[in-house]
């Protein structure tokens, strides 16, 4: 039995608190490991944005208490993200990782940022074979799944990205400043 997807639509009034509210909830028995957010996506596409673009939002406004991984800037994509996995691997205080990614979906799901426990399959919307990644993840879908998914994520509206970016770095940095273990 599948469980039931926690989404909210990015342009709910109270998003930013209602993310806040979900990541506190899963997060809480981890609180004693560092948190990592690994942040999935390249500056190519619009679209496929929201991950490095959270990873520089959060950047902006940093705290102590979350390593990043994937900014605007440096981006962790389909190339680069088994490095970056391996390298994560290697740290010695095992983090938590949450992984955020830009995602395509059914029609009545754009707009949504989905907030779950376990890990998400990034470029799986775009047919590529990526291994799971993250502990938590948060999915923003941007657009609905077509034909040629990659043209697609390629021609979304930076605004939505950009609007879910702000709001999930901000429910992060919140949930950060009340996280009790910083990085190792």
């Amino acid at each position: 039995m599948e469980k039931e997807k926690w989404q909210i639509p990015f342009d709910h009034p109270d998003a930013v608190s209602l993310l806040t509210q979900r990541l506190d909830e899963l997060l809480a028995p981890h609180s004693h490991r560092p948190l990592l957010c690994l942040c999935i996506g390249t500056d190519r596409s619009s679209g496929d944005t929201l991950g490095p673009l959270v990873g520089t939002l959060l950047t902006e406004a940093p705290s102590p208490k979350i390593q990043i991984c994937g900014t605007l800037a440096q981006p962790v994509h389909a190339f680069s993200l088994n490095q970056t996995v391996a390298e994560i691997k290697q740290l010695a205080n095992a983090p938590l990782i949450i992984a955020i990614d830009a995602s395509l979906g059914k029609q009545k799901e754009v707009g949504m940022v989905e907030v779950g426990e376990g890990a998400l399959i990034p470029g799986k919307g775009v047919g590529k074979k990526l291994p799971p990644v993250g502990d938590i993840y948060i999915k923003g879908i941007v657009n609905a799944t077509g034909a040629m998914p990659s043209h697609i994520l390629q021609t979304t509206r930076f605004h939505v990205t950009y609007e879910m970016a702000t709001k999930i770095s901000r429910a992060l940095l919140t949930v950060a400043a009340a996280h009790s273990t910083p990085p190792g």
